[in-house]
């Protein structure tokens, strides 16, 4: 079962297979390259972009749980697009900080630890 597999070999296994799915391809239409300096530099970006990230999400998902793995990278996009408006400069909307909030708070919900009153109930779903 993949998900009780070594993540480090899982991800050497799907890189392996994506790779050289994509060398196939770039071979089939005429576009693989032979600049070395280009295929090391995509070697690298893929290590970082899918490795790396492949690598860490397996790995929170074993340690964190799926629920809450998943709400850490629902707020990566909007990490990412902070990183936007101070590098490239762009204007933030109102709209973008209350997602952004929404997100965080809904993020911090998924991750506490445990509920701070006392079940009385039957009923198995909680909210807070």
């Amino acid at each position: 079962m993949l998900s009780k597999g070594n993540p480090l070999h899982v991800v050497v296994i799907k890189g392996l297979g994506s790779g050289l799915g994509s060398l196939i391809i770039a071979l089939v239409v005429n576009q693989a390259s032979v600049v070395w300096y280009f295929v090391i530099l995509a070697l690298l970006l893929g290590f970082v972009s899918y490795g790396m990230s492949l690598y860490f999400y397996i790995s929170a998902q074993r340690q964190l749980g799926a629920a809450r793995t998943s709400a850490f990278y629902a707020i990566a996009p909007f990490v990412g697009s902070i990183f936007s408006f101070i590098v490239l400069k762009d204007s933030l909307s109102i709209v973008f900080g209350i997602a952004f909030i929404l997100m965080i708070f809904g993020t911090y919900l998924a991750i506490k630890e445990n509920n701070s009153h006392q079940n009385n109930s039957t009923n198995d779903l909680h909210i807070f």
